[in-house]
């Protein structure tokens, strides 16, 4: 294995919604390199890079899948990042860790949702990036539209570097504006097609106009001269595209192998090396040469070939095998039994004896490090920040047939934890169920399959929402009695409260007024945890009461027969008594969720409709260039789904987040449905 200093290393991600190409693409510079000896194929299921069996059915990129390649006296990290919105978690961290990107864009479907995401996030992340059109051998291709909607919405100096040679089923190559030179399907090259010469020439000229815009010398030199030497335009095209004033786009058919060996050309020329990478995530000042090891895991893997892989970026210094590490993260120690340039997975991958700055590795045999932790040497403290996990946006119950085997779907959920720490789950300790979120239902769906072949058989349905029960109106002189005789030692306590509302979320606050020794000192914490016990369980529902003050003013008790038991049963009968009082109003609340959705902007009146329809309120409503944004506030029983209905009234187009905002009154009719449901479960 060739030896690469980092300044001979390029880190890049290909990012695109899914359906867009990006894995055909990246197939096609493996095979245009000599990676690979066939043409890989989505349809097919066979591809490189790919190794988790779910995916290839699936035909969908789920986790970053990692690879690379040697050109020109380069070596290119690839990392295959999951287009599908259900899987953005998984994307981001690939994001975190590259140094520029190629954004793949349809030239069928154009620039979708998940593509402006992408694009959005390398842009907040100073990364640079290059566009490649894809599918444009297609019959329902639209290039020149896209190549129009690129110039409007991503960057008004959007630089063409190839032309497509045909579109559609007469699609034949392309042509490099750089070099004036045509690649033609099949692998062969030469002479610009005649045809030609006049758009080429008229292409060129806009290149030139692009690159020379983004350089006040080039541009001088430009207006004096009237035109740049091919190596001055390749200069102005690094320089512009480092800054991010350039976005260079490429055009091609990846399936059919056209299109891939210019952009290749164009990483291994102008792509930024580490030295060079754009400082984000504070690790601009452990980037290069430094003695210091900074590497970072991005993805954590069961490789059935070698057991738990960890990926990782290394960012500064030199990785060996069985080299004692430090995992700052955690702050434990931790040791790497072998290295892996992977392709995939480490069966085609290369096995290592070093890595420095620029390289992507998979590492066995470490213990204690997951995805996102740190890997520095030994008494060194240097901490990347966390990945930024997206919300789980939609959630389920989840139950076993057997009771036997829910300690076995624990652990195997606690594994794909391990890989993908965008999923969540806990048990509820308020209904006791198990509860799985993830961004969408093919995430959940996608821990259902895993946990099947596993031989493991789970039911979703969804959660239980967390609704609260309080009074309205303040009680006075509730008394909670406790008086059992049965032979022996009896049971006895009594005690009065008085009970008044709080302002909403100020939860439960208890108050000892009693004198006297009404009640002995040692009896009342058994009052306030009898209370509160009655209290995590409300009458109405089952659910928590809140936002309550709890006055405990007077009360009776028995030199022999009061004990703790029996005044935590007297404070719980209290409760009882206040809710069936006929003073009290009592009053069921239900959870408001806070929700942020952009839309296409001719369909923000259909997801406002809807919105209206689950008695939310709008909030809040902007217009981004052809997006809407929609802010409001939903009850949470009405978007359990949301995920799914936002899909199908945007067609796919439309991304939202949502946490919790607030607990307000519920209407009656809703009310009168969550307790007739306790009711009926009681009576079960």
């Amino acid at each position: 294995m060739k030896s690469y200093k980092p300044e001979d290393k390029r880190v890049v991600g290909f990012f695109g919604h899914r359906g867009s190409g990006k894995t055909s693409l990246v197939e096609a510079l493996l095979f245009d390199a000599g990676v690979t000896r066939r043409l890989g194929s989505v349809e097919e299921q066979q591809l490189a890079l790919e190794v988790c069996p779910e995916a290839l059915e699936r035909q969908m990129t789920i986790q970053c899948n990692v690879g690379y390649l040697e050109t020109d006296g380069v070596r290119v990290g690839l990392i295959d990042a999951p287009g599908d919105a259900n899987f953005w978690g998984n994307a981001a961290r690939g994001l975190a860790v590259v140094d520029a990107a190629v954004v793949v864009v349809s030239g069928t479907d154009g620039l979708q949702p998940r593509t402006r995401r992408f694009i959005a996030a390398l842009r907040d992340r100073g990364t640079p990036f290059a566009v490649f059109v894809s599918k444009v051998d297609k019959d329902n291709q639209s290039y020149d539209d896209v190549i129009a909607e690129l110039v409007a919405d991503v960057s008004p100096n959007a630089a063409v570097l190839t032309l497509p040679i045909g579109l559609g089923a007469e699609f034949r190559g392309v042509v490099g504006l750089v070099q004036s030179r045509a690649f033609l399907r099949g692998g062969e090259s030469g002479m610009v097609p005649p045809e030609m010469v006049s758009s080429v020439a008229g292409a060129r000229e806009l290149l030139v106009d692009a690159v020379a815009a983004a350089d006040d010398d080039l541009m001088e030199k430009y207006l004096e001269e009237g035109s740049l030497t091919e190596e001055e335009l390749a200069v102005g095209l690094k320089a512009g595209f480092a800054s991010g004033d350039v976005v260079p786009v490429f055009v091609g058919a990846s399936t059919a192998d056209c299109g891939g060996r210019p952009l290749l050309d164009f990483i291994a020329s102008s792509f930024p090396n580490p030295l060079e990478r754009t400082g984000v995530d504070g690790v601009d000042e452990v980037c290069g040469t430094g003695d210091g090891l900074v590497a970072r895991a991005f993805r954590v893997h069961h490789d059935a070939f070698a057991g738990n892989l960890v990926y990782a970026r290394v960012f500064s210094g030199v990785l060996e095998p069985s080299q004692d590490l430090q995992n700052s993260t955690r702050d434990v120690g931790d040791r790497p039994s072998h290295l892996y340039l992977p392709m995939g997975g480490t069966k085609d991958g290369v096995e290592i004896k070093r890595a420095t700055a620029g390289d992507l590795v998979a590492l066995t045999k470490l213990k204690h490090t997951e995805t996102g932790d740190t890997l520095c040497p030994r008494g060194q403290a240097v901490v990347l920040p966390p990945f930024s996990e997206p919300d789980a946006l939609l959630n389920f119950g989840l139950s076993v047939a057997s009771t036997k085997d829910e300690d076995r779907v624990s652990q195997a959920i606690h594994r794909l934890l391990e890989e993908d720490p965008s999923l969540r789950f806990e048990r509820d300790p308020e209904t006791k169920e198990m509860l799985l979120g993830g961004a969408g239902q093919s995430h959940i769906d996608y821990v259902v399959h895993m946990l099947g072949r596993q031989g493991l058989t789970v039911e979703l349905h969804e959660p239980q929402v967390p609704y609260r029960e309080t009074l309205r109106a303040p009680i006075r002189g509730v008394e909670g009695k406790h008086k059992k005789q049965s032979g022996g030692s009896g049971q006895f306590g009594i005690c009065l409260i008085n009970i008044e509302p709080l302002p909403r979320g100020s939860g439960v606050e208890f108050v000892n007024q009693v004198v006297g020794g009404a009640i002995p000192r040692q009896y009342i914490p058994s009052v306030e945890k009898g209370i509160r016990d009655a209290l995590h369980r409300g009458p109405l529902t089952g659910h928590e009461v809140v936002d309550l003050k709890i006055t405990l003013y007077d009360g009776k008790y028995h030199s022999v027969d009061s004990s703790d038991m029996a005044f935590q049963a007297a404070g719980r009968k209290a409760i009882k008594a206040a809710f069936t009082h006929k003073a009290a109003k009592p009053l069921v609340l239900e959870p408001y969720m806070h929700l942020e959705i952009s839309c296409p902007g001719d369909q923000v009146g259909d997801v406002m409709g809807d919105l209206n329809s689950r008695r939310g309120r709008v909030e809040n409503m902007m217009t981004e260039g052809r997006r809407g944004k929609i802010a409001a506030s939903v009850p949470m029983n009405e978007v359990l789904k949301y995920a799914t209905v936002l899909r199908s009234i945007t067609s796919g187009q439309g991304d939202f987040s949502m946490h919790f905002d607030k607990y307000e009154e519920a209407p009656a009719n809703v009310a009168q449905q969550v307790m007739a449901a306790h009711t009926a479960h009681d009576d079960d």
